[in-house]
């Protein structure tokens, strides 16, 4: 067993856990409630995350073959789970991550998993490291997007002409540069 896993007799499966706390941490940050729970009966450590638009059960593991097995496991319990939450069942994963495969995407096996929408959607991510550029990739469908640069100036455009004015620009030759930086921004 390789460090920073744990293994479960019953299913020898090595669950990642520096790939589920890099996982937790970055989803709380976007405002995920998240819990570590007991994948039950194999007692294996998962997430369980919630905010306004998603419920989401997360596991990680090394491998592949790992991470088919556990799929196996998650998919019924988390299911079970959102059976009652209304509408937001429709927006519930299982979000899959595993260390190694990244040679596999593609393959059968892998776009079984991934299509099988019975019970729920499953979101397959192979070669992810437990840093957050790789995990962010991972969870980027449920992360919001960045904000466009131009929503954050929309409200100081005026400012900005006002103090290119004050810098002794003429102001519509100020208009006409922060307008045509608007234009490139939008393009």
């Amino acid at each position: 067993m390789n460090e920073g896993t744990t293994a479960n007799q019953a299913t020898n499966v090595d669950v990642d856990l520096p790939l589920l706390g890099e996982a937790r941490r970055l989803l709380e940050d976007f405002g995920f409630t998240v819990v570590t729970a007991d994948l039950s009966p194999a007692r294996l450590p998962w997430l369980l995350a919630e905010n306004d638009l998603f419920a989401l059960g997360v596991v990680a593991t090394r491998t592949l073959d790992d991470l088919i097995a556990l799929e196996a496991h998650a998919t019924p319990v988390l299911a079970e789970r959102i059976r009652g939450a209304g509408p937001k069942r429709w927006d519930a994963y299982l979000v899959l991550l595993a260390r190694e495969g990244r040679e596999a995407r593609g393959t059968r096996a892998v776009r079984n998993l991934q299509y099988d929408t019975s019970l729920l959607r499953r979101v397959v991510n192979l070669g992810v490291s437990a840093d957050e550029e790789s995990i962010r990739r991972a969870l980027g469908p449920f992360l919001p997007l960045p904000i466009p640069l131009g929503q954050l100036l929309g409200s100081g455009v005026g400012d900005l002409v006002d103090e290119l004015v004050l810098q002794g620009i003429d102001r519509d030759r100020a208009l006409e540069a922060v307008r045509g930086y608007q234009a490139l921004e939008s393009a």
